[in-house]
């Protein structure tokens, strides 16, 4: 959606902006470093269940010569049979577990829920809850979601909800024995924040829960959690008071207007990883700040007419179609797990509206589209024929992540 000055995901509104564990963490397995016990690395993607459903909001891939992207007839969200091909390839790719998302008041979605539980591959991979937290009133006009005690009823029950339906399954992610909740554009939210939360907290704890909240608080500009009642309502400080209201905090994507192109050309190496040191150092490393690496961002192909630079997945001219993902990951991502909660999300495994998809995709490398100009969705950067390329580099990059983590000696929880 539009906002003013800074950016968020968005599947009907527009974006603009200003400036893994080995599964034996989850059951209790933990890795030696320098005389401590340290839990070993987590890698998760977030995971949509609304395909072919949400093509018709438009994607890049099907608006290139030759028209490719995913094919509706094998990627059917409602087919049990396309979860298990998403977790047999994810797996392979080092990834283990999927944020599925979830809008509570979707029939459809629970529909495929329902067929993504029925995978039966699925008892050998994680599986988390991604709530779509601005269902609960996201307010256009000034980048909020306002906590009114509805807005608090409304989550209780929403999370309850989906507590009861899946928080018993035995591929459910726990961290520590608690089930995972990653809780979207939490940035926003204003007003009685602190009393949401803990209201959740505490219906899930009556119903033997312990939730593990992760917030999506991480970003160039967020909301202000108590904003003036004149001028902007965003700021550039991290949101201390709010982060500390979740168990670890972390940020959906980092795209920027002002590292677009071609990334290598650009400091957003630089940027990225000074903003993540801030945000840790907000709590002095008290709420683990958890990294995201996606492999591009092109939304042109479903908001064209808001005029979105694309973020390109080559990092340099000539360079191949995962060397975005593949900088990001070693130069940012992984120099800033926190190794004493070492979990990294990829954004995402299969959102092909904003084009940040990595799962395995056919196609044949072009620029041309079919515009008038020939190159308006693609701003003549190359698309198609990526084939399992994301998947290799994050197969290569996650080992080398978990090396990482063994020979690191550093006792401060925020990275330099």
């Amino acid at each position: 959606m539009k906002s003013a000055g800074w950016m968020m995901r968005s599947r009907r509104g527009a974006i603009a902006i200003t400036a893994a564990l080995l599964l034996s963490f989850v059951v209790g397995g933990s890795s030696p470093t320098a005389g401590v016990v340290r839990p070993g690395l987590l890698v998760g993607a977030y995971y949509y269940l609304w395909w072919p459903l949400n093509r018709t909001d438009g994607t890049l891939r099907a608006h290139l010569i030759p028209r490719q992207g995913p094919d509706p007839t094998q990627r059917a969200s409602s087919n049990p049979a396309t979860a298990e091909r998403d977790i047999s390839q994810a797996q392979s790719a080092g990834i283990n577990f999927f944020a599925v998302d979830w809008w509570p008041y979707r029939p459809w979605d629970d529909a495929n829920l329902g067929a993504f539980l029925r995978a039966r591959n699925l008892s050998h991979f994680k599986f988390c809850m991604f709530y779509e937290t601005w269902t609960l009133g996201f307010n256009d006009g000034n980048e909020t979601t306002p906590v009114t005690p509805g807005k608090e009823l409304q989550f209780d029950v929403d999370m309850l909800r989906f507590a009861r339906t899946v928080f018993s399954n035995h591929s459910y992610l726990r961290i520590n024995g608690r089930p995972v909740v990653v809780l979207y554009l939490t940035r926003t939210l204003t007003g009685d924040v602190a009393g949401m939360i803990g209201g959740a907290r505490r219906v899930l704890e009556a119903h033997g829960y312990d939730p593990y909240f992760i917030g999506d608080e991480v970003y160039w500009r967020v909301t202000q959690e108590n904003p003036p009642s004149v001028g902007s309502t965003l700021t550039v400080q991290p949101q201390v008071a709010r982060m500390r209201l979740f168990d670890a905090v972390t940020a959906y994507t980092l795209y920027s207007e002002v590292f677009t192109g071609y990334p290598g050309e650009t400091a957003v190496v630089a940027f990225e990883r000074r903003l993540l040191q801030t945000y840790c150092r907000a709590t002095n490393g008290v709420v683990p700040v958890l990294p995201v690496v996606s492999p591009g961002f092109n939304d042109r192909g479903t908001r064209l007419l808001t005029n979105h630079p694309v973020q390109a997945r080559q990092w340099l001219p000539g360079e191949g179609p995962s060397s975005t993902l593949d900088q990001m990951l070693r130069r940012v991502a992984i120099p800033s797990l926190d190794p004493n909660q070492p979990i990294l999300f990829v954004t995402a495994w299969n959102e092909w509206n904003e084009d940040t998809g990595v799962q395995p995709i056919a196609g044949t490398p072009t620029k041309l589209d079919d515009s008038v100009t020939g190159s308006l969705y693609t701003q003549g950067y190359t698309y198609g024929g990526e084939g399992d390329s994301a998947s290799q580099t994050l197969h290569r990059d996650i080992d080398e992540a978990k090396a990482h983590l063994l020979t690191d000696v550093s006792t401060g929880r925020c990275p330099n």
